[in-house]
């Protein structure tokens, strides 16, 4: 039985975690026991995610999780959603039924190279001894890894090439590998038509972010082959409901519009309850448009976002204005702006 089955329907929400901007969760009530305790190993563990979206995984894995496809962990960096869905599963109570039929029912991928973005926050962390750019960092995500490797496929390079090929149907995809375009295309192509309908729970890590906004739109683009069930953080959950077929894949390869990529993006904002989240979600919104069409159009919209989040245009928040003067340099920074 799902556990939509099991809960409450899933328009019935529950009360907010943790409602500060930007770092809070809020899930439908089927999905509330994610939010529960999370193993010390698994807090301890050094990542880019929060506890509250650490608490997520874990609970997938101990709640949720049934077998029926695996889990893959498109992204691990350091090993801390690894960790996660392997203590979750380790708690699970069909754990020993799992693992006759998905000896490692974890596939995680990672490419290991240290990239300009990581030192600073190693510095941050007090990680010592990774290495300069381009260099391997895959023996610290070992040792992270170490306690539950025993269920664990790592899978080490391009995810272009090492999940190439394989149809396993998955059951949980958590995707914090999306940084690129094509990656994001990689994605729908190759894992979307392996998830379960009615069963398979799609993590976007970078959902809720200013940047990257080929995410939200190619995720929205499958609307009506998912349900949405919450947030936490920068991440988005989904649940899906319908199969996703050739033909829908063959469409979505045709190319989405202009004009629906802006509705795309438009639904994506209103997804969170959360109106920094909406905010920085229109902010990524400007980045599609200065693609689309060009730096004025980019530059009119942004006009528009700051009068209509007053609050969020004005705080002190380093993180939003950082957001905003990313914003503005894309669009100066276009050909045709």
């Amino acid at each position: 039985m799902t556990p939509a089955a099991r809960g409450p329907a899933l328009n019935q929400r529950v009360r907010d975690i943790r409602p500060v901007p930007m770092r809070m969760a809020r899930l439908d009530a089927a999905y509330a026991r994610l939010l529960g305790p999370l193993s010390l190993s698994a807090a301890r563990a050094p990542s880019m995610m929060s506890l509250l979206e650490k608490r997520v995984l874990f609970g997938l894995a101990r709640d949720v999780y049934s077998g029926a496809g695996i889990i893959c962990d498109a992204g691990t960096f350091l090993g801390a959603s690894t960790v996660c869905f392997g203590e979750g599963l380790r708690r699970n109570p069909a754990a020993a039924t799992i693992r006759a039929r998905w000896p490692r029912p974890i596939v995680a991928f990672e490419r290991g190279l240290i990239n300009p973005g990581m030192p600073a926050f190693f510095q941050r962390h007090r990680i010592t001894g990774m290495g300069d750019l381009g260099e391997s960092f895959v023996p610290a995500l070992e040792r992270t890894i170490a306690g539950v490797a025993d269920a664990v496929d790592l899978r080490i390079g391009d995810i272009l090439h090492t999940a190439a090929g394989d149809d396993t149907p998955i059951e949980i995809l958590f995707l914090d590998v999306l940084k690129l375009p094509e990656i994001s295309a990689f994605a729908v192509q190759n894992l979307f038509p392996r998830l379960i309908p009615g069963v398979s729970i799609v993590v976007q890590q970078d959902y809720f972010y200013d940047m990257l906004p080929y995410i939200k739109t190619d995720q929205e683009f499958f609307a009506a082959h998912f349900d949405y069930i919450g947030e936490a953080c920068s991440s988005a959950l989904f649940r899906c409901r319908a199969a996703i077929t050739p033909d829908a894949i063959a469409t979505w390869q045709a190319g989405i519009p202009p004009r629906q990529q802006e509705r795309l993006a438009g639904i994506a904002m209103q997804r969170s309850v959360d109106p920094a989240r909406r905010f920085m979600m229109g902010l990524s919104k400007v980045r599609l448009l200065c693609g689309l069409y060009g730096g004025d159009v980019g530059r009119d919209y942004l006009r528009h976002l700051l009068r209509d989040f007053p609050d969020q245009a004005t705080t002190t928040q380093a993180r939003l204005h950082e957001a905003i003067a990313g914003a503005r340099q894309a669009c100066d920074e276009d050909p045709a702006g």
